[in-house]
Formats: structure tokens, sequence, C-alpha cells
């Protein structure tokens, strides 16, 4: 009854009958006798069936809420027990921003699978939160921070990969058409480009003798990519507010003009977050320091 049990917590999380069944490598008639049998062993109906998609009943529900977080604890202990010594094994579920994608994971994945092949990697590009543990086993960000600010509280553990400052950048031809912004206040009169997830929407943070003011933002332009935010400002679209790394090539060619330097903005962070776990999966913990070692050498050889 057990497998079984785990096996339906399984299509409840998934929705699927075939989704499931492919994730246990069995048949879908298989997957149906499987759940046909537990609800008889068990005399109560699990699963509610349409055409498109199961559901659980109230008994199935009630049977999942209390059922998955013991399967999951019981999945990871038994991964823990395979993956000793060197021979690390299972599946590693991230999601990630797409700049550091591009900027960082796409390398160090390559590397990790090389050196780990029993090991495998879902990648999942998303700028948002993602539910941890249910959805991924970790989630990178990025986030603006400025001085004084609160952190939600947060059951998850936050580490800190990269930190960076934020830039307020033009292309020469828009600032020919339009006044050089000299104080953040200016910037009410200008086309502005901006990230929502990463700095919270037409709120920009800037600093200017110590004191920390927060500024609302004419919403022109919102993208939550900085290189399409980047192309814009190339294309003479606006102000963008960036990371300086992707954007300190333009400047030093003279291809974007960065401004407001007097006024140091807030950093951009990139944080790699995952939850507090009793029994920590052996690959998941390999991974994390692996990670947190190839940024940091990579942030060392750039200097």
């Amino acid at each position: 009854m057990f497998d079984k049990i785990i096996f339906f917590c399984a299509v409840v999380k998934s929705g699927s009958l075939s989704k499931a069944a492919e994730e246990f490598n069995i048949s879908v008639s298989a997957a149906s006798r499987w759940v046909a049998e537990l609800e008889k062993e068990m005399g109560v109906s699990l699963l509610k069936r349409s055409t498109r998609r199961v559901s659980p009943s109230q008994t199935g529900l009630h049977l999942y809420e209390k059922f998955e977080p013991l399967a999951r604890e019981a999945r990871e202990m038994i991964e823990e027990v395979v993956s000793t010594g060197n021979d690390y094994v299972g599946l590693i579920r991230i999601a990630s921003t797409p700049l550091f994608a591009t900027d960082y994971l796409v390398d160090i994945i390559s590397e990790f699978l090389i050196e780990y092949p029993k090991i495998k990697v879902k990648l999942f590009i998303n700028p948002f939160p993602v539910n941890l543990v249910d959805e991924v086993d970790f989630s990178i960000r990025a986030v603006a921070t400025y001085k004084g600010k609160i952190d939600h509280d947060s059951s998850d553990v936050r580490k800190r990969l990269v930190s960076e400052p934020l830039v307020t950048v033009a292309s020469p031809i828009y600032l020919s058409k339009h006044p050089l912004p000299q104080t953040p206040e200016d910037l009410v009169n200008h086309r502005c480009l901006y990230s929502k997830s990463l700095v919270g929407g037409n709120k920009w943070q800037f600093f200017f003798n110590g004191k920390m003011n927060i500024y609302s933002i004419p919403n022109f332009f919102e993208c939550d990519n900085s290189e399409i935010l980047k192309r814009l400002a190339l294309n003479h679209a606006g102000i963008a507010y960036m990371p300086l790394s992707l954007v300190s090539d333009d400047i030093a060619s003279g291809r974007l003009v960065s401004m407001l330097e007097n006024y140091m903005a807030s950093t951009f962070d990139m944080n790699l977050f995952y939850k507090r776990r009793e029994h920590y999966p052996a690959r998941l913990s390999l991974f994390k320091d692996y990670l947190i070692a190839k940024v940091e050498a990579k942030l060392l050889k750039d200097l």
C-alpha cells in the first residue's frame, strides 16, 4: 500500500495520471489500476476524474496533505543513503533569472553534469519567486537591495551570490533630445525602463549624503529581462536602471552614458534560496556548495 500512496501523491501533485505514470515509468493502464486498488484497499474514493484532469476528492486531499510531507522526507532519506560516498544520484530542480542563467548557470551546470553523470537537472527560467520544495530545490532570484531595507520573514535560507551597483544609463542620442537629469527628481520628465521583478515596480531608490529616498518613476516600459531593457536603452528608447556589469562595456565605449553618479543607487543582488531541511539530500548539498564555489571563483577571475 505504501508505494501506491506515494504514486497517488504524484498523481495529485501533477494533476494527471499519465504524467505520474511517466514519472514512475509505468503504463497509464497500470497507473489507473494502482489507484483503483488503493481505493479498494482503503474503502474510499480518492480521485475525481474528468476528461482533462484528475483531482483529489475531499478524502484524497486529506490523504495527500497528511502523507506527501512524509513521502518527501522518505524519498530524501533514501536518496541520502543511496548517495553515500561519491556516487551521487537523483534530480535537481533549479529556477533562475535569465541573466544569471546566461552569465553563470549554463557553464556551471555543464561542468557539474560532466563531473557527476548520474545526477539529472531541470532548469526553469523564471525571474519570479517559486514554491521551494514543491516546485524546485533551488531558486536564484535578483533583487534590488538598499540600506535600511527590511527583509520579509521567511523560513527559506538565502545566500547572496553576486552583488553589484545598479546604474542609471541612456544613449547619447536620447540625451541629445532630452535634458540630462541632474537629480533623481528630474527622472519624472523622462521615459524610464525597468524590471518589476528587480526593483519592485516604478519605485527607484537613490542615496545622497547618507540618506535613502524612493522616487516614483513614470511607467513607460516594464520588462523582466535585463538584456531587453539594455537593448531598448541602446535603441534610444529611454533611461534604464541596470546592473553595472551588464552595461560597463557600453559605458566605456560611449554607447551608453551613466548618470546620477553622485546619487549612489541600490545594489543588484543575485540570491540563492533553498529550504531548511532536517534530512538534506546529498546531491542538493553537493550542488549548493559546487555552485557557490564556482560563482566565487568566477568573480575573483573577473576582478
